[in-house]
């Protein structure tokens, strides 16, 4: 009994160490991880989150420089919508420099970023979508699509010898009432794609970043992201392509997932996002405005889902 309550006394110590040794962002996240659960889909738990989050920190420790209100609120985002940051790519918290925040002095602010099989969690939850799937057609596979009255679209991979280079870009997705959906792009479509909106440049316009460093990933995601808008509209799904990029400061879990986006922020910054290692380059152009269209939109939804707004 003796030993046990010294186990214990020693573990309690050991808990206080590294609480005192904890940056107070680390804090920060802790302290919330009951306003995360209570914005969280039932069945998550916060507790996970909190967990993720910790990873986030330690492979993207810019992060801590970051005002902590906006890493708190890319997380609390990644509660309602039920993604963890950094786990099979669902999301990620990443740090941008902003140059007109604090008085135009600059500083690190966080933006949620959601990847692909973000979209794909999220449209497949829905139980209106059976399947949702990116891929990559090569240079020496067979691949033709019909966008006449039966849409149709054949991509036969190629076999038994070296596939070539990447030339197209294809996200499908199947029904649960039957038929299905696809959206396609080329590798010049992607490209130009990219050269419109990839956010991290440095001051000479190059373009870096995951643009430069996962082409072919940023290629599945943009397909996916560009498909959702033809998928059966879910409120989770519609928040996700609202948010995705955003940069979010008010922390109230009380409302739904619909309400989200009266708490986000899509400003026009001089900014990049960075990776782990680098430092801020340059600026860029940040995400414009929400749009009147955006906005009825949303109200639409909102109507739909019997909310008072």
């Amino acid at each position: 009994m003796a030993q046990a309550t010294a186990s214990e006394a020693l573990a309690v110590r050991r808990e206080q160490a590294e609480e005192a040794k904890a940056s107070p962002l680390t804090k920060d996240i802790r302290r919330m991880e009951g306003e995360f659960a209570k914005a969280m889909p039932r069945g998550e738990e916060a507790v996970q989150l909190v967990r993720d989050a910790m990873t986030v920190l330690q492979k993207v420790p810019k992060l801590h420089q970051c005002d902590s209100a906006s890493v708190l609120g890319a997380l609390m985002s990644c509660a309602q919508l039920g993604l963890r940051p950094a786990v099979l790519g669902e999301a990620f918290v990443l740090p941008f420099w902003d140059k007109q925040w604090n008085e135009k002095k600059g500083g690190f602010r966080a933006q949620l970023i959601i990847g692909y099989p973000g979209y794909i969690r999220l449209a497949q939850e829905s139980r209106l979508v059976h399947s949702l799937m990116p891929r990559l057609v090569h240079a020496e596979d067979e691949f033709d699509i019909d966008y006449g009255v039966s849409d149709t679209l054949v991509h036969k991979p190629a076999r038994g010898k070296l596939r070539g280079d990447v030339t197209d870009y294809y996200a499908i997705a199947r029904f649960t009432s039957g038929g299905h959906a696809f959206y396609t792009m080329n590798r010049q479509e992607m490209e130009q794609h990219r050269d419109r909106f990839a956010t991290t440049r440095t001051r000479e316009g190059r373009i870096f970043g995951p643009w430069v460093d996962h082409f072919d990933s940023m290629g599945q995601k943009t397909t996916i992201r560009m498909l959702a808008k033809y998928l059966p509209k879910t409120p989770r799904l519609e928040v996700a392509r609202y948010v995705d990029g955003s940069l979010r400061l008010n922390l109230d879990p009380s409302g739904g997932v619909e309400s989200i986006p009266d708490v986000i922020e899509h400003p026009t910054v001089d900014g990049a996002i960075v990776d782990p290692d680098g430092e801020p380059e340059g600026t860029v152009d940040g995400n414009a405005a929400i749009t009147e269209g955006q906005r009825r939109r949303i109200m639409q939804l909102a109507t739909a889902m019997g909310h008072d707004r």
